[in-house]
């Protein structure tokens, strides 16, 4: 074990993460596995401590038998922020200064990926791994790729994806990893056997193990005692009253928004008389909103005394690290049941669980209901609900389905064709697409959305909604408009607002406030007037580094190369994995070609026409930036990777690792770029010694030159590398991040040395 904690033994490492507490077996089997370099699959009863497991073994092998970053993939962002400062609050108590950052669609932390350990719902990781990453524009989409490709991936709560995109995605990045000979780690408590057995039997018991969590090994477990019920009727406000009658901590579940809303407000004036505190939690509400009410309405069920109602829906299903002596729940399938169940007297001692049938199947497929319901009724009615039964709930109802879908290797294949098109698109919806079967749209309320600003629209707050949700609720009596967010002819951006008469997927709506309202209380409603929404105060992002300052091109050359020292370092692992790929299997000489590129990214600046374009004269020293505002047409990313062509096929043994390098350099200022203009390099004097101090540092032995011009314009061989094309293109990825990771920070070096 040589990990950046080696002189720490590994009950050590966990008893520091968990506030001096002993490791349960399973935690301390995942990490002695995973530090061996094999990957694992870890199902565990809820609250066993699945993600101490994760990010403990991260730092036992962070840098050696595993990569220096761990991307934490999650189902929800609730979830993600959940994760992350229970990650952030782990890592300092071992005394370790790494960077932990969420990441996902509300709270883009770090959308190039750079922390230690990132923490992203899984629709970010994937859009990040396929170069279209969904909190940055597409043209920067290599830099976060870089990571992706080249971490160690831990996917949690994996029960949760769809089974037939954000699954089938997930395994196809895990295929990928393992044939890169990358560790990952799959987590879950409601998986079946089928699920687990397609891992053994895809990369054998030498390469993932299956490590098991019991109750037995965890106290707070092996104290619960948890009995089931089965209630034959639907949940009404009575069943409420009746059960705070006897037990202080109450959670009740809804299969829908509405009936939870209802139950609310049914609800609240009474339980206050009698002394609960009430609260109403869902997926409508804004974050800031949501926040406040999951801090305070945790503070009352941890808190002994005090007497706490929470009423939800799925919401609590992932995420919500609470426990309640009494669960009321509408019947729901088997995971999400049980699911449901682990947050009743989570922490140990008796609870309850009363289970209540629905009218209607929604938002679940009729048989998932049906096959759960006869289970209950037949095999847990009356009984004490522990790991075992659970495990045979879900095994009994979801093994054969699971088998199914593990095997599909067509419907895999599929997706992978789709991810391969998103990829070379740069399409964040079709990445989406593949993630989830997309029904929301998003919603605010404005009584007159045309007399708003651009950026008073852009800052509305908006809100998920299913669109059969508003179709039922608002189709055929409510008035609301479409926004269509756009780029004028100048690429400026723009927008228009149209009457519409339908509801779709992934659309912006303003609702009428005849029709809607919002409060913090209740989140979003329907059917009773409320008020137009306000714009939020959003402060501007500030600019992520200063205007250009003058700067030679060499300067600049040099800051770049400087940079990439530091990066390096941060980046080893990634470093070591393109040496692998490139089967130089001489790490020197590999660094030595990413620094020849990084020196060389900026070759097409050299070219005539560029300089002249910034009003640098043949007589004067090139520049790379210049304080002026100029606009230049010219490209010069996609000059340098062609005329760097030749001398890096030179280099490399593998015409397609060449393919890969020039790419990268001609992406980084845009991925995807392609057009090769008429060009003339001069000052060859300045580059040539640039390259010749390189090659002389690093023992590249090349008989190629630089191509310094070419009579008319052309293109590079392709616009974007092979998706499918798994070595080549995690080849890609990684030195293009290296190499814009290295210009972005040039700035910074180049501030501390003037």
């Amino acid at each position: 074990m040589t990990g950046i904690l080696e002189n720490f033994t590994i009950h050590e490492v966990f008893k520091r993460t968990l506030n001096g507490k002993t490791p349960y077996p399973h935690q301390l089997e995942t990490a002695r596995n995973l530090i061996k370099g094999k990957s694992v699959v870890l199902r565990a009863p809820c609250g066993s401590g699945k993600t101490e497991a994760c990010y403990a073994s991260f730092l036992l092998g962070k840098g050696s038998s595993l990569p220096s970053r761990l991307i934490y993939s999650l189902p929800t962002r609730a979830l993600v922020e959940e994760i992350s400062d229970r990650i952030d609050q782990g890592v300092s108590r071992t005394g370790l200064l790494l960077d932990v950052a969420p990441q996902h669609g509300a709270n883009s932390r770090d959308p190039f990926f750079k922390s230690d350990i990132v923490v992203a719902t899984i629709d970010q990781t994937i859009g990040a791994y396929c170069c279209t990453p969904l909190s940055l524009p597409a043209y920067l989409g290599n830099i976060p790729a870089g990571a992706a490709v080249s971490s160690f991936h831990c996917f949690d709560e994996a029960h949760i994806y769809d089974r037939y995109l954000g699954l089938q995605s997930t395994l196809v990045l895990i295929e990928r990893a393992r044939l890169l000979e990358l560790p990952f780690l799959v987590m879950s408590a409601t998986l079946p056997d089928s699920f687990v057995h397609w891992f053994q039997k895809r990369f054998g018991n030498e390469d993932v193990a299956v490590v098991e969590g019991c109750d037995e090994c965890v106290p707070t477990r092996r104290r619960r005692d948890v009995v089931l019920y089965w209630k034959d009727k639907l949940l009404e406000i009575a069943d409420i009253f009746q059960g705070t009658e006897r037990f202080e901590k109450v959670l009740v579940v809804c299969n829908t928004v509405d009936r939870a809303q209802m139950l609310y407000k049914q609800a609240s004036s009474q339980l206050r008389r009698q002394g609960f505190e009430i609260f109403l939690l869902h997926s409508r509400f804004l974050d800031d909103h949501r926040k406040n009410i999951e801090e305070r309405m945790r503070a009352n069920l941890r808190s002994e005394k005090g007497k706490t109602c929470l009423i939800t829906t799925q919401v609590c299903e992932v995420g919500l690290d609470i426990s309640c002596d009494l669960l009321l729940t509408e019947l729901a399938p088997a995971d999400s049941l049980i699911q449901r169940v682990g947050r009743c007297a989570r922490r140990g001692g008796k609870g309850e669980v009363w289970v209540f049938d629905v009218e209607y199947s929604a938002p679940y497929e009729e048989y998932e209901m049906t096959s759960s319901r006869d289970y209950v009724l037949q095999q847990l009615d009356a009984k004490r609900i522990g790991w075992t039964e659970e495990l045979r709930f879900v095994d009994s109802l979801l093994n054969e389905r699971f088998e199914s879908i593990m095997n599909d290797e067509n419907r895999r294949h599929r997706i992978l064709k789709r991810l391969s098109d998103a990829a070379f698109k740069g399409s964040r919806r079709e990445v989406e697409d593949n993630i989830r079967e997309i029904l929301s749209a998003n919603v605010t309320i404005h009584d007159n959305p045309k007399d708003l600003r651009l950026d008073e629209l852009l800052h509305m707050p908006w809100i998920d909604v299913d669109v059969r949700v508003l179709k039922r609720n608002l189709l055929e009596k409510a008035k609301f408009w479409q926004v269509n967010f756009e780029h004028d002819e100048n690429g400026e951006p723009d927008f228009h607002i149209t009457s519409t008469n339908d509801f779709y997927p992934y659309e912006y709506y303003v609702l009428d406030s005849d029709y809607a309202q919002y409060t913090p209380e209740l989140g979003l409603s329907f059917g009773e007037k409320g008020e137009s929404l306000k714009p939020l105060d959003i402060p501007l992002r500030p600019r992520s580094r200063s205007e250009y300052q003058e700067e030679s091109w060499l300067d600049h050359a040099q800051n770049c190369l400087d940079a990439f020292i530091q990066i390096k370092n941060r980046e080893l692992h990634a470093l070591r994995l393109l040496d692998r790929l490139i089967n130089n299997n001489d790490l020197n000489k590999t660094e030595g070609i990413v620094a020849l590129s990084i020196a060389t990214h900026d070759l097409g600046k050299l070219n005539k026409d560029w300089q002249e374009s910034i009003g640098v004269k043949m007589t004067d020293y090139p520049l790379a930036h210049t304080p002026r505002k100029i606009k230049v047409k010219t490209p010069h990313a996609t000059v340098s990777a062609y005329a760097m062509s030749r001398m890096l096929e030179s280099l490399l043994a593998h015409t397609n690792y060449a393919i890969a390098f020039e790419l990268a350099i001609g992406h980084h200022h845009h991925t995807r770029a392609e057009h090769v203009p008429q060009y003339t390099l001069c000052w060859q004097e300045i580059y040539r010694k640039l390259i010749e101090k390189i090659t002389e540092k690093y023992g590249l032995d090349s008989n190629e030159q630089v191509e310094d011009q070419i009579p008319m314009a052309t293109r590079l061989d392709t616009s974007f590398f092979d998706f499918e094309n798994i070595k080549q293109y995690t080849a890609y990825c990684v030195i293009s991040r290296f190499i814009r990771l290295s210009d972005q920070a040039s700035f910074e070096v180049g501030r501390q040395t003037s």
